[in-house]
């Protein structure tokens, strides 16, 4: 014991003297932008979700404040960053004392607290409303507004994919070696007028992946015009389908479970232009939203093909059926090239919401297609998976409102008769403390392949449970969050061979001191039942696995250049043993008087895989970074920022890991011989 406590005094001096050590970093995105993204990362911990739909929406009200004096529900939803209860206490501000005068009238709205108000300021303004300006095409031409990126990434040292083998070898084993080279390219067009349109293409080629014929590996385009006529919206291209809570028609952000416990209801944008990398969730091919009145009517309809694995029967028949689709967009060996575009996918829908004036309800249908029938799995956690070709989801969706109470959900059903529901409850008590409570029953022969739902599990489906949820502001400064979220899962699951529980809470304390310091503490507890490992004949019993995270996080402002940022944290893994896991870094970030910014970090860690932890790194623009960090080590990197015109800006970011205690890095084609892996990165921005 005295060993491990004079080791852990070392990491916590070690990470003392970083503090007062490291005098250089910036923002990636944009100062703004970055820390928020960075607080939203933190509170939800969603190593996987995409944020390009926050990051391109925060960039747009960035460059044009929304005015609050006109803002819809709608758009102040998109700016991600105020809770149902504070959307309706700015509505209600507003109808009963007029249009805002000045901004600074926020902090005499219930709920708004310093720093929600220094959050939103960079991206909201006050203003008589304006009628709207008359469109034309001499306008959309001079005062549109372009925006290019190109960017290029690649690990600098050759992994084994990229390594020359012997023709003898590849006769053999022809998925050995990688087909292109070990760049990533990858460019943006985006052009907007105002909010009304809104059009781009991207085009991107992973590492790995060789160039073809048409050149980039995954091209994208979109045009969406919003606010023509009856039409509250036209989308043409590639866009994505968000209806009610999202069981059954979701893609896209959103929050889930995190510290922002009355965040827990889904956003509707309905269709929505796709300007992510993403290379089969999404539709193509158009859709459109009309506003009659209080109605609004949507439909829409796509046609692509998608990555897919397929087998041959066994039969006398021939046709091959489908094992697996494909979500992962990599088409780099021989093997994944073969699943690439193998099937098609037709999928068609509808939406029609009527919006009173304390309450919206709402009904959707979506139907999905493929070019050949999915196969059978003889796994038994997927019994109830969907086979055939085809399937067609139904629901309804709900939202009443009554002073400080706000209730939600949808409850939808698949072909096959299985039903799902969730429902919602927000109340803001007083206007110190808000609950929220969220109830979901998921059977498991649900079938929804494009919702994505308030869920522990991937799937919306075979599970039931309760989320409960506190945010409690004891003085001015304070604010203290927690959720518990108990489940259970009726069948088996992937690694799971018989029904399951489990369960999840979150303590967080966090204390804003003026302007210059943010902290937060946070404990989190996650327990769910898994496999017993070993060897085991018939049914193998289940056990419990619990993880802990403990985490202490700082940011502090020195003056108008420098600020720092900081965290610790600890993880304990425990099952049929206890592993431990531990974190640290440091952030100082520094912005010069000419336009030159840096970013730099230094972390340590010590972890096994199970007790490992991520943190949210700051990266290119619309590049997201949030490593996994385990065994043990070092972590670096860089970040370069310099605008060199005011249309033209230059990124560059280094990236380094050291490993102790290991002389492989990686698996597979991704392995690599040594201790240490670098990556680079650079990106140009022409905006005119």
């Amino acid at each position: 014991m005295k060993i491990k406590a004079t080791i852990f005094l070392k990491k916590l001096l070690f990470i003392s003297i970083l503090s007062f050590t490291f005098t250089i970093v910036s923002h990636a995105q944009n100062p703004v932008i970055d820390d928020l993204i960075e607080q939203i990362v933190s509170k939800t911990g969603a190593e996987d979700a995409d944020f390009s739909t926050l990051v391109e929406d925060l960039n747009y009200y960035l460059q044009n404040p929304l005015n609050l004096n006109a803002a819809t529900t709608e758009e102040l939803e998109k700016l991600h960053l105020l809770d149902e209860i504070q959307i309706q206490n700015l509505q209600k501000y507003i109808q009963s004392v007029g249009q805002m005068q000045t901004i600074y009238e926020l902090q005499l709205i219930d709920g708004f607290s310093d720093k929600t108000i220094r959050d939103i300021l960079p991206f909201v303004k006050v203003e008589k409303i304006r009628e709207q300006e008359k469109i034309s095409l001499k306008k959309v031409i001079q005062r549109g507004k372009h925006l290019f990126l190109t960017e290029t990434r690649f690990v600098l040292q050759t992994q084994k994919g990229y390594l020359n083998v012997p023709d003898s070898i590849l006769e053999e084993k022809p998925n050995s070696v990688y087909q292109g080279d070990r760049f990533k390219f990858l460019n943006r067009y985006r052009f907007n007028y105002k909010d009304r349109i809104f059009a781009g293409i991207t085009a991107e080629k992973d590492p790995g992946e060789a160039f073809t014929n048409y050149g980039f590996d995954f091209y994208s385009a979109h045009l969406q015009l919003n606010n023509f006529g009856v039409f509250k919206n036209i989308t043409v291209g590639d866009y994505q389908v968000n209806f009610g809570q999202g069981l059954i028609a979701w893609s896209g952000f959103s929050l889930g479970k995190s510290s922002e416990t009355q965040n827990i209801r889904k956003k509707n944008q309905g269709l929505r232009r796709y300007t992510s990398t993403n290379e089969n969730l999404f539709m193509r091919g158009g859709g459109a939203t009309v506003k009659l009145d209080n109605f609004e009517i949507s439909g829409f309809y796509s046609n692509k093909n998608i990555d897919a694995n397929l087998t041959t029967p066994d039969t006398l028949e021939t046709e091959d059926l489908i094992t697996t689709i494909l979500n992962t967009g990599y088409h780099r060996t021989l093997s994944e090239i073969g699943d690439r575009k193998a099937i098609n996918e037709i999928v068609y829908g509808s939406n029609i919401t009527y919006k009173g004036k304390n309450y919206k309800l709402g009904a959707s249908y979506i139907a999905y297609q493929f070019s050949k029938n999915i196969e059978q799995s003889a796994k038994p956690y997927k019994f109830f998976d969907l086979t055939g070709n085809r399937s067609t989801n139904y629901s309804i969706d709900y939202q009443f409102f009554f002073q400080k109470f706000s209730f939600f959900g949808e409850t939808g059903m698949s072909a096959n008769g299985a039903l799902a529901t969730l429902n919602g409850l927000l109340l803001s008590i007083v206007p110190q403390l808000s609950l929220s409570v969220l109830q979901r029953y998921y059977q498991p022969e649900f079938h929804a392949l494009y919702g994505s739902s308030f869920a522990e599990g991937s799937k919306n489906s075979n599970e039931t449970g309760w989320y409960y949820g506190l945010t409690f502001h004891p003085v001015r400064n304070i604010q203290i969050s927690a959720y518990a979220d108990v489940y259970r899962f009726p069948w088996l699951r992937y690694g799971i061979s018989a029904p399951s529980f489990g369960n999840d809470y979150l303590l967080q304390i966090d204390y804003h001191a003026g302007y210059d310091v943010d902290m937060y503490f946070r404990w989190k507890n996650e327990t769910k039942m898994h496999n017993v490992s070993g060897d085991y004949i018939g049914i193998r019993p289940l056990e419990e696995q619990q993880k802990q995270y403990f985490r202490y996080h700082l940011v502090y402002r020195l003056n108008r250049h420098i600020s720092l940022r900081n965290r610790v944290e600890f993880s304990v893994f425990n099952a049929d043993s206890t592993e431990i896991g531990f974190m640290a870094y440091q952030d100082v970030n520094y912005s010069f008087d000419f336009p030159l910014s840096l970013n730099f970090r230094f972390a340590i860690f010590d972890a096994s895989y199970n007790a490992r932890i991520y943190a949210y790194e700051n990266d290119l623009l619309y590049n997201f970074s949030i490593p996994a960090y385990f065994n043990k080590g070092t972590r670096v990197y860089l970040m370069l920022k310099y605008k060199i015109a005011d249309f033209l800006t230059v990124r560059m970011r280094y990236a380094h890991y050291y490993y102790a205690d290991k002389d492989v890095i990686g698996s597979a084609l991704n392995e690599l011989e040594g201790n240490y892996i670098s990556e680079l990165k650079f990106q140009l921005k022409f905006r005119f």
